[in-house]
């Protein structure tokens, strides 16, 4: 028989939301790893987005004074509010969606590459690693996954996943210091 919570959320040692955010973590290091490996980067997606499920259901939607602060009411609330305070958690979601339900996103491309097209301000970028027919870097050397927003996106367009990552990990553990009962604060420290 397993031990339940007082919320009776019990998923093998994942017990609260806290549990599951040390998941995140691990999930993320895994992928850090292999920066090329799908398998990873979809992992840490799946947790990055059901985490706001796991928040809600084990203290946010019992804690009047942080829904009070954040004017939320209901969970849909919470992610418009998630949607808004973390810029890439919509494409989080896509992935997630997309993962889950055998479909495309529809704001981004993925690919695999060994470098971006070269941007101003884009660390992970080469010069002439395009070609003019198709956008897309060549694949030459050391792998990771990447994000294409497309032309409009200016010089948001080419995103390597970790980075996407490396956002709303951090987005999770500073909502977790800033708004997450005590106990689960605990040994956040830096990351």
């Amino acid at each position: 028989m397993s031990r339940k919570t007082k919320s009776g959320a019990a998923m093998f040692d994942i017990r609260t939301a806290r549990d599951f955010l040390d998941k995140l973590e691990a999930d993320f290091a895994d992928y850090q790893k292999e920066p090329a490996s799908a398998r990873l980067a979809l992992n840490c997606a799946i947790t990055a987005f059901h985490l706001h499920e796991w928040v809600w259901g084990d203290w946010l939607k019992k804690g009047h004074a942080t829904c009070k602060a954040l004017k939320i009411k209901e969970k849909k609330d919470f992610l418009r509010w998630i949607d808004t305070a973390c810029v890439w958690f919509p494409t989080i979601q896509e992935l997630t969606n997309g993962a889950k339900h055998f479909g495309h996103p529809k704001s981004f491309d993925s690919h695999r590459a060994s470098s971006a097209p070269f941007l101003f301000d884009n660390a992970e970028a080469a010069l002439d690693e395009g070609n003019s027919d198709d956008p897309r870097p060549f694949v030459t050397g050391e792998e990771y996954l990447l994000i294409d927003f497309g032309p409009d996106a200016a010089e948001y367009r080419w995103q390597p996943a970790s980075r996407l990552f490396n956002a709303v990990v951090r987005f999770w553990r500073q909502f977790f210091a800033q708004y997450a009962p005590p106990e689960q604060r605990q040994d956040l420290g830096d990351w």
